[in-house]
């Protein structure tokens, strides 16, 4: 049985169109939706993957032995260490559970960063329009650690947590097939019909698999919204989200926390913070929101 991250991030070439461009295909199914519609971070996750699948197919392979271009070699090993470091998203409308073709042309090469046009189309309408800017990761210790808002927080999930399998949440997130997902009660009063700050902590895992770059990305949109804190429910479209990714996780369960400093009367900011089971920063994101109809 195979992972369903491994099942939506299985990409077919669609189409070539010349040396800076090529038009990949993803399947996603129902797994992967808030309610109706597909989960805006596992669309990025899967943007992501398509730009890292396009850079490889689109970057001048070495010649054979006795006729190697130095150029050649020297772009290869650059573009084969680069992961997608910034994704900019604009939802232009939201995607249904079916396929989704990713357009994909290269705005600029680099040995140092490579960014790419990456726009996912359904019966020919772009929904989403994305940059994705790919460069080395980060790696070994940072010169500088702030605090911040998971510092504290169990490397591992309580016994007190919420889990997503099982829960009223469920019925609503369908991600369930796809991750081991565990709400922080204390910072989620909503399921005591309390109101607190908007910040959501929590802890998430890819079932079956180590959780990797990609993944990382659809972490950054896994909080359910920080304003349902504030007795503000439904659903609150996203606008812009805005991911970066810093370095590869280690193995083990992720935590997260989901932030807003400003909830206006029309839109809010959700900010996340994404770190491994070391404890070591490895994605964060901004995401500007619509408020929930009616509120």
């Amino acid at each position: 049985m195979t992972s369903k991250i491994t099942e939506v991030l299985a990409l077919t070439e669609v189409e070539r169109g010349g040396p800076d461009s090529i038009t990949l295909r993803a399947h996603i199914d129902e797994t992967f939706t808030i309610g109706p519609k597909v989960h805006g971070g596992s669309l990025q996750m899967v943007v992501a993957k398509a730009a890292r699948t396009a850079l490889t197919a689109l970057t001048p392979a070495p010649g054979p032995d006795g006729d190697t271009k130095d150029g050649d070699t020297k772009a290869a090993d650059a573009a084969a260490a680069m992961i997608p470091v910034a994704i900019a998203s604009d939802y232009l409308t939201a995607p249904d559970a079916a396929d989704v073709d990713l357009a994909i042309s290269v705005r600029k090469r680099g040995r140092t960063v490579t960014v790419l046009q990456v726009d996912a189309v359904q019966q020919g309408r772009t929904v989403v329009s994305s940059s994705v800017t790919m460069a080395r990761p980060d790696s070994g210790t940072p010169h500088h650690s702030g605090p911040n808002v998971l510092d504290g927080t169990p490397a591992e999930p309580p016994s007190t947590g919420i889990s997503l399998d099982g829960s009223p949440i469920a019925e609503i997130n369908h991600l369930g097939a796809a991750v081991d997902l565990v709400l922080d009660a204390e910072t989620f009063p909503m399921v005591r019909g309390e109101t607190g700050e908007p910040l959501v902590r929590g802890w998430i895992r890819p079932k079956g698999l180590d959780p990797d770059e990609y993944f990382a990305v659809l972490v950054c949109d896994i909080s359910p919204p920080v304003v349902f804190n504030l007795a503000m429910f439904g659903w609150a479209p996203t606008v812009q989200l805005t991911t970066y990714v810093r370095r590869h996780p280690a193995p083990g369960w992720l935590r997260f926390a989901a932030t807003s400093t400003e909830v206006g009367p029309g839109m809010f900011e959700e900010d996340h913070l994404v770190v491994d089971s070391t404890g070591t920063v490895v994605a964060q994101s901004r995401q500007l929101a619509l408020i929930p109809a009616g509120r």
